[in-house]
């Protein structure tokens, strides 16, 4: 069992990769790839608007490897919830901007599977029973790149990490993974007691979570 989790960590970690000053973890939907990140770890956020042009959706040399102090990938903004604060990256245009698209499927080759969190109760459900049927162990990537066990508890939309010490700046954007390798959550922040954190299954947008189902279903 220990040499099934050490292996889906190693896999999950070749996933994740530097977004900005932040973190960010690759997924896949079929033979489409896309970058998963905090919100807060864009550099600007666009003006709400279908007519925004590749030029105003577009980051350049936002994304590195985990750990580079230089950043050469360029991507496209897919998604972009502040309120949960949930982004979603995907290649760049891929005629006006061919070269920089074909870097970014070079560059996207690993993927991590999404997973489902500890299921929400009921809402008959007495308070005291919650933590006992939500609690569920999990990881997060440390700033040295090192797995770290926590306890994970599902509240609706959001996932709350007990251990807030572990989360540190610069973490956000990580995934929080099961011990399967899947993400199930990514880090945003911490503060008192409890570190709160968008779920996939609650926060990913809907068009995503039904291209990945669609995958899925065809594989």
């Amino acid at each position: 069992m220990i040499k099934i989790i050490e292996s889906a960590l190693k896999a999950a970690k070749r996933a994740v990769v530097q977004v900005g000053d932040g973190r960010g973890f690759i997924v896949s939907a079929g033979d489409a790839r896309f970058i998963i990140t905090a919100a807060h770890c864009l550099p600007w956020h666009p003006k709400p608007h279908l007519g925004n042009d590749i030029t105003e959706l577009t980051y350049q040399n936002i994304l590195g490897r985990l750990g580079a102090t230089r950043r050469t990938v360029w991507a496209e903004l897919a998604a972009d919830d502040i309120a949960s604060d949930v982004a979603v990256l995907a290649k760049p245009d891929g005629q006006e901007l061919y070269d920089q698209c074909r870097r970014y499927e070079t560059f996207t080759r690993s993927a991590i599977m999404i997973g489902r969190p500890p299921e929400a109760p009921s809402l008959w459900q007495k308070l005291d029973d919650l933590d006992l049927d939500l609690s569920a162990q999990a990881f997060v990537l440390s700033l040295d790149g090192e797995w770290q066990a926590c306890t994970v508890r599902n509240r609706d939309r959001f996932l709350w990490i007990a251990e807030s010490k572990l989360i540190r700046p610069g973490m956000s954007g990580s995934p929080i993974i099961d011990q399967t390798g899947a993400a199930i959550g990514l880090v945003s922040t911490s503060g008192g007691m409890d570190s709160v954190n968008p779920s996939l299954m609650g926060c990913l947008p809907p068009w995503l979570s039904q291209q990945m189902d669609r995958a899925g279903a065809g594989s």
